[in-house]
């Protein structure tokens, strides 16, 4: 896999989770179905600043070794950056978790195909990447599955990379940076 791809797609939907079929469509009704949206409510809010624990996670590439990610989320609206960007070798990213596929940017002169949706347990985030050639996008494919501890303190992406009928097993393991307690402010002494 060319190194940009794989640090993308490691990253990206970074991303891509383990196989996941599309969601069924429901039974036929008189209501049509609702739609989600990139404001929608998600299940899970992945917001914060986000450390990978080397020891933790299995077959790390060397791009995210000692990353610390930013996460910001809106509803189903996802933003992902390197918290030092100047050092980084990972681009910011953004991505929406609407169940639809959009052609994305991959590195600095990829394009794929990505999906993003809410798992069906409400506790899970499913992600496909789809980066072959024209006459075989699923040449490559990589499929992640982002998931959030009870206590809301680890993050786990546990990614499937398929290219050429090679497959490539990956597990990064984020833990929250907590902010340190403010110190408390002085008042200040009223002058006499």
């Amino acid at each position: 896999m060319r190194p940009a791809l794989a640090v993308i797609l490691t990253v990206a939907a970074a991303s891509r989770g383990l196989a996941q079929t599309t969601p069924a469509p429901p039974a036929a009704t008189n209501a049509p179905a609702p739609r989600r949206t990139a404001a929608s409510k998600p299940p899970l809010d992945f917001t914060g600043v986000w450390e990978l624990d080397e020891k933790s996670s299995r077959n790390v590439v060397a791009a995210m070794s000692g990353e610390v990610l930013t996460v910001r989320q809106t509803g189903n609206q996802i933003w992902i950056s390197p918290m030092n960007p100047e050092k980084s070798h990972l681009l910011s990213e953004s991505i929406v978790a609407d169940g639809k596929t959009y052609e994305k940017t991959l590195g600095n002169k990829g394009r794929g195909y990505l999906t993003v949706d809410w798992g069906k347990d409400g506790k899970s985030l499913w992600l496909e990447v789809t980066a072959g050639p024209d006459e075989d996008p699923r040449k490559v494919v990589q499929r992640s599955v982002w998931k959030l501890s009870k206590d809301r303190r680890v993050w786990v992406r546990q990614s499937v990379s398929i290219q050429n009928g090679k497959t490539t097993e990956a597990t990064l393991v984020f833990r929250r940076r907590i902010a340190p307690p403010r110190a408390a402010a002085k008042t200040p002494t009223p002058a006499p």
